[in-house]
């Protein structure tokens, strides 16, 4: 008689077991495992921001969807969901300008799940709302296992989740392309020196590269879904690296602002490997609109001209690099 196969029981956990904190130990967790939430919403997140800045408040996780750009904006909870929670997340959804929000609780009470239904009904197709139970499991002594079930989401969005991403996708890799089609002869008009990338007319992405003279960091104009900016992006392999060349960029910040005449968005992004300094288009722009790509561009050029200017001294300090 065969021996007889030893069968284990999964076993649920009691969350603080795993992360002490929601706060302090899961929000960064989940911020390095994007990976996880993706799985559970069919999307592919790349994290961009912890207690990212809306007004006076911070919403605890920004993702962005890779595959279309939108951001993605999560409220954490440990307990039941509660109106404050909700409330919150509806704020940071529109202070961020997200294309999905998502609350992260681990436990569901009826009236919320409802309010999120009813907020995917109403709401226009540019926004969908998610409610993801966190649960955690293990077998005997194995490690925690962490689960992610999605208990609200919009009506038929595992059917047309695929089909609206590629045609989001389509539309938007085109007018990127023909936006910075129309943008490089103007940038390379007003700046002949400036080494540029011949092949750029061909990208579909939201940004494109010029070089600082510094091998850490580039001048990056860049589309984020709603808004517009001109970023100095400092994102190598190193991490190390990039936060010693953003401090040293910091030093410099009150000569950088004098010279520039503006104030600038200095975000080192402690939880990330990259950091940036950027300045926005003073309106909300979206790619898609093409009647508003001339003034777009003129900004894009003057404000790129500026910002060199501006930082050129600061960047040749660094190691005697030329800007």
């Amino acid at each position: 008689m065969a021996a007889e196969t030893d069968i284990a029981t999964l076993v649920p956990v009691d969350i603080r077991d795993v992360w002490a904190g929601e706060a302090t130990h899961f929000t960064p967790w989940l911020a390095q495992h994007a990976e996880l939430l993706g799985e559970a919403l069919g999307l592919d997140l790349e994290h961009e921001e912890s207690e990212a800045a809306v007004g006076r408040f911070s919403a605890d996780l920004k993702f962005r969807d890779t595959a279309t750009g939108r951001v993605v904006v999560v409220e954490n909870m440990f307990g039941p969901t509660d109106h404050r929670h909700l409330g919150q997340l509806i704020t940071y959804a529109a202070g961020l300008e997200a294309g999905y929000a998502v609350l992260l609780a681990t436990e569901f009470g009826d009236e919320h799940r409802s309010a999120l239904s009813w907020l995917n009904r109403v709401s226009m197709e540019d926004i969908a709302f998610f409610g993801v139970v966190l649960e955690a499991w293990r077998i005997g002594d194995s490690p925690y296992a962490p689960r992610l079930h999605v208990e609200v989401k919009p009506d038929n969005w595992s059917k047309s989740m695929g089909a609206a991403h590629d045609s989001e996708l389509t539309r938007r890799q085109q007018a990127y392309g023909a936006f910075w089609a129309q943008f490089l002869p103007m940038f390379r008009n007003a700046y002949p020196d400036w080494n540029w990338n011949s092949q750029a007319t061909q990208w579909k992405e939201n940004w494109i590269g010029f070089r600082s003279g510094s091998g850490r960091c580039t001048y990056q104009p860049t589309f984020d879904r709603c808004r517009l900016r001109v970023q100095i992006d400092i994102n190598t392999s190193n991490e190390k690296a990039n936060k010693e060349t953003y401090d040293e960029l910091y030093r410099h910040k009150q000569q950088i602002e004098q010279d520039l005449g503006q104030e600038l968005e200095w975000k080192r992004l402690d939880d990330n490997k990259l950091s940036r300094v950027a300045l926005y288009f003073p309106d909300s722009i979206r790619v898609l609109e093409e009647d508003r790509w001339p003034e777009a561009n003129a900004w894009l050029v003057d404000t790129l001209g500026k910002m060199r200017e501006a930082f050129g001294p600061a960047i040749r300090s660094m190691k005697g690099e030329k800007a």
